[in-house]
């Protein structure tokens, strides 16, 4: 300590009066129950935000878990259908190439709600459908073919001719009848 405050301490404590020295007291006593209570506060806000911290770890940690799920339940769908759809509606390899880079994008960020991401669904779907419904019909038509007797599997055996007139139809000229329907009837142009 300097010597000034050592010569001048006991004269400052012999100015104080009694009440001024309770005062102060009263005032140190204050300060030290709002220090303590401060604290205190500091201490459940510490606690409260800890809590806080680990409810938020786990609620990312769930996020994560039902991202990644639904990242992969979009990789399978990309890799399945939409590759698919690409392959058979998009002849240029460099435009594929892009528009599959740019796919993959939304997946990597799991923006399902994205527009374009839905529309590729629909349409790469409606494609699906379209040709296992086509596969269909390409089994059941053979599936008819085989069940035909044999008079019916050669086409020309099906079909009759369209060179040959109808059986038991006699020709008759359109005009020759026309002229018998309008022979006998007045006609008077009005002029």
């Amino acid at each position: 300590m300097s010597n000034v405050y050592k010569q001048e301490a006991p004269n400052i404590c012999k100015r104080m009066s009694t009440n001024d020295l309770g005062a102060l007291l009263t005032q140190v006593k204050s300060l030290e129950t709002d220090r303590e209570r401060l604290s205190k506060e500091l201490m459940e806000a510490q606690k409260r935000y800890e809590e806080e911290r680990k409810r938020l770890e786990e609620t990312q940690q769930k996020m994560g878990r039902l991202t990644e799920g639904k990242r992969n339940e979009m990789q399978q769908a990309l890799d399945t259908v939409i590759k698919k759809w690409l392959e058979d509606s998009v002849k240029d390899e460099n435009l594929r190439k892009q528009f599959e880079t740019g796919m993959t994008r939304l997946v990597e960020n799991t923006e399902e709600d994205s527009g374009v991401w839905q529309v590729v669904c629909c349409a790469s779907n409606v494609h699906l459908r379209r040709l296992q419904e086509l596969e269909q019909l390409k089994g059941e038509f053979e599936a008819f073919k085989s069940k035909a007797g044999p008079e019916f599997q050669a086409e020309d055996s099906r079909k009759r001719a369209r060179e040959e007139p109808e059986r038991g139809a006699e020709t008759k000229n359109i005009w020759a009848i026309f002229e018998e329907n309008m022979k006998g009837r007045d006609f008077s142009a009005a002029l």
